[in-house]
């Protein structure tokens, strides 16, 4: 008897989402926000750990450069291998991983052991990360994963902000190891609950085994008037990529996408990497504020991080993602150059506090949806991870530079435009991918009849 066939598109690519996969993008974003939290509770409480391991501010530096170091190994390799094996069990065991590290950094004595941990921690990270997003992806509708995966990175955004908020309150409690316990505890006490809801990626089980019975499933609980024969085979209209994950992403027509994903990735990553670490520290020292205001001030990101996805989406509506990236990630610049306002008017923080939030983690946010959005499944991992993973190369280097300057004495304005930069590399890469999809659009409108 031949087996039944059915496309899992007419199922996937329903605008209505459902209660089954609200919930999985809720569990999602709270994974995403717990991670963002205990990623960066280190930079939000630089000033508090360095005076624990009795060492100067500026040697934090080798810690962010350690870290940024672990997510790029994490973005490399753990990707690829998804794309290989499957994206449910990476994150599952990506995020106790990431847990347990979180809570192992409060038990060492010196900078050495820290900073090793740290790396050990965000190599967890870096694999977890790029595979969260790619599920999510492929999960939901073509129509509406621009915003989702957006905002689901703002959820990243949220946390790292809150561990601004209330780091200083568990100082003030108890100490800054109590921060590190409370994001670590809850990010493991998350880990069985997603054992028990996430399921695997129907398009990714299409890739391997186009008969899988858990793609039925995880299809009769998006829609649940669905049955399906057994037996039943499944099939996509999704154009896969053959050969090499990594090859993938530069073949049909993908390389000036790539490399211009890339380099704006490169850029943006790297000025948010450096503000995220030292922006409480510089508020401190080159804006004169106590260290629990400038904390405060630098996690106040948090609200423009919730206003980001509306800018951006109306944004969208009008002139698409990649021209309003450019607009975001160009305004950003001068929005963080104006940091060295602060000293003479210290209201200012809390104004580009909000700045930092909107315009430059709002932009990587968006970027990291284009990402996602521009590969097929079958190398989507591979892709969110290795342009993530240059990323995180470049964002070695920018924490690392951001405390030789703090340390050099250099003046705030260089210090922060300096640190800003990078933003422009990238809004200038999202003005060419713009002007390149721009000039290829009607061109496959002419081409799509004789496809069909």
């Amino acid at each position: 008897m031949a087996s039944s066939v059915h496309s899992i598109d007419s199922v996937l690519e329903q605008p209505a989402m459902g209660r089954y996969r609200w919930g999985i993008y809720a569990f999602c974003g709270l994974l995403m926000a717990l991670e963002g939290y205990d990623a960066y509770i280190v930079a939000n409480l630089a000033p508090f750990i360095a005076r624990s391991l009795d060492i100067p501010i500026p040697s934090m530096g080798f810690v962010f450069t350690a870290q940024a170091a672990g997510m790029a190994l994490g973005f490399y390799t753990i990707p690829v291998l998804a794309d290989r094996i499957g994206r449910r069990g990476i994150v599952l065991i990506g995020s106790a991983t990431f847990g347990v590290l979180t809570i192992l950094s409060t038990m060492v004595g010196t900078l050495g052991e820290f900073t090793f941990v740290r790396f050990l921690a965000f190599g967890a990270l870096g694999g977890t990360m790029p595979n969260i997003v790619a599920l999510v992806t492929e999960l939901m509708p073509e129509s509406r994963r621009g915003k989702l995966i957006t905002w689901l990175f703002i959820g990243h955004g949220l946390g790292a902000s809150l561990a601004g908020l209330v780091g200083p309150t568990f100082i003030a409690w108890h100490s800054w190891e109590a921060a590190f316990w409370a994001g670590g505890i809850a990010l493991l006490l998350l880990v069985p609950v997603l054992y028990v809801y996430l399921p695997e990626s129907c398009r990714y089980l299409v890739t391997r085994d186009a008969a899988d019975p858990r793609i039925g499933e995880t299809l009769r609980k998006v829609d649940p008037g669905l049955t399906f024969a057994p037996g039943t085979v499944f099939v996509t209209d999704e154009i896969q990529a053959s050969g090499s994950p990594v090859a993938g992403l530069f073949r049909d027509g993908r390389a000036l996408m790539t490399l211009l994903l890339w380099i704006a990735m490169g850029g943006a990553l790297c000025s948010v990497a450096s503000f995220s670490a030292w922006l409480p520290s510089y508020l401190h020292v080159l804006g004169g504020l106590d260290p629990s205001t400038a904390t405060r001030m630098s996690s106040f990101s948090a609200f423009g991080a919730i206003t980001g996805p509306i800018l951006l989406t109306f944004l969208m509506k009008r002139f698409g993602m990649p021209a309003s990236l450019t607009m975001t990630l160009f305004v950003s610049f001068f929005a963080m150059a104006a940091l060295t306002l602060v000293a003479q008017a210290p209201v200012l923080g809390w104004v580009l506090g909000f700045s930092f939030g909107l315009l430059v983690i709002g932009s990587q946010a968006g970027l990291n949806a284009l990402v996602a959005s521009s590969y097929p499944s079958s190398n989507r991992s591979t892709g969110i991870g290795w342009a993530g993973g240059i990323g995180r190369i470049t964002s070695m280097i920018g924490p690392g530079l951001g405390g030789a300057m703090l340390a050099a004495q250099w003046p705030a304005l260089w210090i922060y435009s300096a640190i800003a930069a990078p933003l422009l590399i990238a809004a200038a890469a999202m003005f060419i991918f713009h002007i390149t999809k721009s000039a290829a659009a009607p061109r496959e409108a002419r081409l799509a009849p004789a496809r069909g």
